[in-house]
């Protein structure tokens, strides 16, 4: 076999020829052990290396599942069983096989060339160097093996005596500067000389606090004394190239808007610089004036502004900004669209990559209104860096119809270049290869004002930079930490008026009536870059002080800049606000990232404040499915929380509902009555309601994934007894969550009444602004539904709940909904169909906690039946999660699924110690129908054990061996696999013929020998 893998300028693999490209890897960490192997030494590397590389958070016993997982999925995606071997304590990538690595291919000629001196070797062995994995600029474990590289590409520069490549990489080399000022000397260019000797006095100050040494100061002496030539100022014009297609499209969807009253969405997507606001700025510059406007940006911030975008507008719009006074989400959302359906509008909300939860929620909601009305929403986003897990892609992959279209902004050409410069063929050829075609790139170099092209669009942004007096620096400096824009009154305390102006005529920053802003936020950057640290931090400390003053300055905007220069006061005074109103409007990413910072001055804190912001932060985790954070941080709430009950009960229904899924419903039960011992003697009905309905939930059937509902007399109990409390209070939100938890227990021991529980609470959740109360509901109706044997109603209570979580984000909601489907599908026998809906939840994104190995046990069962070997590593991977471990529920599951492996491929020939404690454990747990279905794979297995006496459903009959009773029970129920394997197994020749088609028709190829 023949492997070779690409890890400079990319990542591909390519196995016997064919290549396995990066957006294969839909898991980030089977891809990252992979490329952590290519770079080691022969691609083997010791177990505990890799999880320091990889998990180093974590401890070895806890990372240990991660990189098994992280194993398998790699194979998966290799296609080959030993593309990753784990013998003993050492990792290793393909050891059978010869193995080519272009990164281990450079150091070897590299090493080579540079033992020669050959300048010519060193610069062949150039040809084979490129950026070291671009895509994963951010991970720790790359830091060493990048800066190694750099350094030998470096040494092989210096060898070629590419010079200008040199100090692209290093710009304080001196050695390089000198060498290209020689050049200068020689060729007698006293303009390039001259500039490239500024550009080495500027480099050595910023960088090195130095002057130029000796000779450099020579060859600038003997360039003086060179006969300056004439210079022609070729002109230099702007305006926009390239895009009459793309300014024509959005120009149509305004008047389809204004015209017809059919509303569109518009996706403006390019990468940075591509030119998406000069777009929009043109097109609204064309727009009528009969149409009103509203634009808005998002915020590059810690924690950027709960609905940023849309009180970017309000200030300009009374209108809006009534809109946007409510207290609660479900009633600011629709105020914004019977706003911006009044009349014709244009809504323009720019760098949605950068949104809060809030914008994005908004986004949503408005976009699947907006087809209605006589508006037009324009959404500008960067396609690059935005991974799977990213919430936009969510977004995104939820606009689709006719009323959505999509702009895509390519490079410029050549021929463009040329024209918005006025340059020569050659040089924009030359301008072209630097910036790849991109607009702002371009318009930077050529807004450079030097003879020549920069090595850099840095360069560039830091040479008009640099020409400013010292008054401008010293404000564009202060403004280039302020993200995306500044308000006028800003800038203007900033400094002196007068230098504003300047600042504004440079070009570097443009002005609006109310905002100041760079050109771009490339440019920005790049200034707050090249600032020292101390720099970076007296500016934020500049702008403390600055919104300090203001009474309407946003806290989380002054958490930003605080955060960012020390001011702990400033974090602790206003950062818990930050971070609750954030929670409040749906932006619970945003909450917990400013929570974060705030926690980590914990010291600083009350002891009840402290308590109140960990409980905060675990909800916000928890929403957006960062479960293992959300139960520590809940565990800390309840910690803090030890001396005052009420608080400590609070942080315990969070922690019930957290661990849930986090470790599964036995740890959710333990929280969830510990705040009932809290409650019941303060009298605080409404918080006892609360904790009733977590009892209700962890002994409910959310972690039950089979067709058989678990009855739960607990969950009953606690439901009746919130739901009197509920009614009693008249609180509708917690009669919801009561009647759904109590229709769940009803059906689940025959009571089809339970059924009207369950519809009564969808109405009821309406009452909620959570969008989690109202997918709650569904996902119970739905549950409740599959177990009934209703598998449309089941199906249609899916499809629902999934549109009605489309407004909003709650992962384990959508994922649980999921799960459902897939195992209806597995129920009526669509196995293709359900095994495909499994495997794109465990491929997908996110964090499913407990729900993962519950859908790996299902799947792996599926796969079994037909004889796929996979199905035995997707249940290790399952077995050898140790944060389920300890779950009895979630264990007993597992091992009903090891159990039919194990009768399926014949492994299971008796009652091994480890088979007689999962029957214990389901026992003794009470989970009866576990137990049954336990009990009743070992007897296919020809293991006999004593039969529970109170056996549910099906099972009942199955296990007393009334052969017809069962099978007719599970026709009922829905389930053609168990119907057909007791038909199968049956005395009568008839009904096992019958049985043996439907298993046939099933494609179950291994059940067929097994029974």
């Amino acid at each position: 076999m023949q492997v070779s893998v690409q890890l400079l300028g990319g990542f591909t693999v390519v196995v016997d020829g064919a290549p396995i490209t990066a957006n294969r890897w839909t898991r980030r960490q089977s891809a990252a052990l992979v490329k952590l192997l290519a770079l080691a030494p022969d691609g083997r590397l010791h177990r505990d290396r890799v999880v320091d590389a990889l998990w180093p958070e974590l401890t070895l016993d806890v990372a240990l599942p991660r990189l098994h997982k992280a194993a398998h999925y790699a194979r998966s995606v290799l296609g080959d069983r030993d593309a990753v071997v784990l013998k003993g304590e050492a990792i290793a990538l393909f050891p059978a096989a010869d193995v080519e690595v272009d990164a281990t291919a450079f150091d070897v000629a590299a090493d080579e060339a540079l033992g020669t001196g050959s300048p010519e070797r060193c610069g062949a062995a150039l040809k084979l160097s490129g950026e070291l994995l671009p895509d994963d600029l951010s991970e720790p474990w790359l830091e060493e093996p990048r800066e190694r590289l750099r350094l030998r590409v470096m040494r092989l520069l210096r060898c070629a005596g590419r010079w200008e490549d040199l100090l692209a990489m290093d710009p304080a080399n001196e050695e390089a500067h000198v060498e290209l000022l020689r050049a200068a000397v020689v060729a007698g260019d006293r303009t390039n000389g001259l500039r490239r000797y500024a550009r080495m006095e500027r480099v050595l100050a910023t960088e090195l606090g130095l002057a130029p040494g000796p000779e450099a100061v020579v060859l600038r002496e003997r360039l003086l004394a060179v006969e300056p030539p004439p210079v022609a100022v070729a002109p230099r014009r702007t305006r926009l190239e390239e895009r009459d297609a793309e300014l024509a499209q959005l120009t149509a969807a305004a008047g389809a808007a204004v015209d017809e009253g059919r509303g569109v969405v518009v996706l403006v997507s390019g990468e940075a610089g591509a030119g998406k606001s000069a777009l929009v700025r043109a097109f609204l510059d064309g727009s009528s004036p009969a149409i009103r406007v509203a634009v808005g940006g998002c915020d590059d911030l810690l924690a950027p502004r709960s609905l940023g975008p849309f009180r970017d507008m309000a200030d300009l719009d009374a209108d809006l900004a009534a809109a946007l006074s409510g207290d609660r989400a479900d009633s600011v959302l629709p105020a914004l669209l019977r706003v911006f359906a009044e009349r014709p509008t244009v809504v323009v909300v720019e760098d949605i990559h950068w949104a809060d939860d809030a914008t994005l929620d908004a986004i949503r909601f408005l976009a699947r209104r907006f087809q209605g009305i006589p508006a037009v929403l324009v959404l500008t986003f960067r396609e690059t860096g935005i991974d799977a897990g990213h919430p936009l892609r969510q977004l995104l992959g939820s606009l689709a119809g006719p009323s959505v279209q999509r702009v895509v902004l390519p490079p410029l050409s050549v021929d463009a270049v040329r024209r918005l410069g006025g340059v020569s063929p050659l040089e924009a050829l030359e301008i072209h290869r630097i910036t790849q075609g991109n607009p702002f790139f371009v318009t930077e170099v050529l807004a450079s004002d030097g003879t020549g092209v920069p090595h850099t669009v840095r360069d560039a942004v830091l040479a008009r930079f640099g020409r400013l007096p010292a008054p401008a620096r010293a404000l564009v400096a202060r403004l280039s930490v302020v993200p995306t824009r500044a308000e006028r009154w800003l800038a203007e305390s900033l400094a002196d008026p007068d230098v504003l102006l300047d600042v504004e005529r440079s070009g570097i920053v443009s002005g609006a009536d109310a905002t100041v802003a760079f050109h771009h936020e490339l440019a920005r950057r790049a200034i707050e870059s090249a600032l020292t640290a101390g720099e970076r931090i007296q500016a934020n400390r500049d702008v403390v002080d600055v919104l300090l003053g203001r009474p309407d300055a946003e806290p989380a905007r002054l958490v930003h800049h605080a955060e960012r220069c020390g001011r702990t006061d400033v974090i602790v005074e206003y950062g818990p606000g930050a971070g609750l109103e954030a929670a409040r409007l749906g932006a619970h990413r945003q909450a917990f990232g400013v929570l974060d910072v705030v926690l980590r001055h914990r010291q600083l804190l009350a002891a009840r404040t402290a308590a109140e912001l960990f409980t905060r932060r675990a909800y916000s985790l928890y929403v957006v499915n960062r479960f293992d954070a959300a139960l520590e941080s809940a565990e800390s709430g309840v910690e803090a929380a030890a001396d005052d009950p009420v608080l400590r009960a609070e942080a315990l229904l969070v922690l019930a509902r957290v661990a849930m899924f986090a470790r599964g419903p036995m740890r959710g039960r333990e929280a969830a009555e510990q705040a009932v011992d809290v409650l019941e003697p303060l009298g605080d009905d409404a918080r006892l309601a609360a904790a009733l309905i977590e009892v209700a939930r962890a002994n409910s059937n959310l972690a039950t994934v089979g067709i058989v509902a678990e009855p739960s007399a607990r969950a009953e109990s606690a439901a009746t007894q919130a739901l009197a409390i509920a009614q009693n209070l008249g609180r509708p939100e917690l009669e919801a969550q009561a009647s759904c938890y109590l229709g769940d227990a009803r059906l689940a021991r025959g009571d089809l009444g339970g059924a009207a529980d369950l519809t009564r609470a969808i109405a009821l959740a309406g009452s909620d602004s959570r969008i989690e109360t109202l997918v709650r509901c569904y996902v119970n109706a739905a549950g409740g539904a599959y177990r009934s044997g209703r598998l449309d109603e089941a199906e249609r209570y899916v499809a629902d709940g999934l549109r009605a979580a489309a407004d909003g984000e709650f992962f384990a909601g959508q994922y649980r909904l999921r799960l459902t489907l897939a195992a209806v599908h597995g129920s009526r026998g669509n196995w293709d169909r359900a095994i495909d809906d499994l495997r794109a939840l465990l491929d997908g994104p996110g964090e499913p906690g407990a729900m993962a190995a519950l859908a790996r046990s299902l799947l792996a069962r599926l796969l079994a039946r037909r004889g796929d070997q996979e199905a035995g590593e997707l249940l290790a991977v399952a077995l050898a999660d140790r944060a389920v471990a300890d779950d009895s529920y979630v264990a007993s599951r597992l091992a009903v699924a090891r159990a039919e492996l194990g009768w399926l491929d014949g492994s299971l020939g008796s009652l091994t110690d480890e088979v007689r404690q999962s029957l214990e454990l389901a026992e003794q747990a009470g989970h009866r129908s576990v137990h049954a279905e336990l009990c009743a794979y070992l007897g296919r297995a020809g293991i006999q054990t004593p039969a529970p006496i109170d056996a549910p459903g099906p099972w009942a009959a199955t296990l007393a061996g009334r052969w017809e009773e069962a099978a007719t029970a599970w026709s009922g129920l829905g389930d053609r696999y168990e119907h057909a394997v007791v038909l199968a197994t049956a005395p009568d020749r008839y009904a096992r013929e019958r049985g043996l088609v439907v298993l046939r028709e099933l494609g179950a190829a291994a059940t067929l020998l097994a029974v």
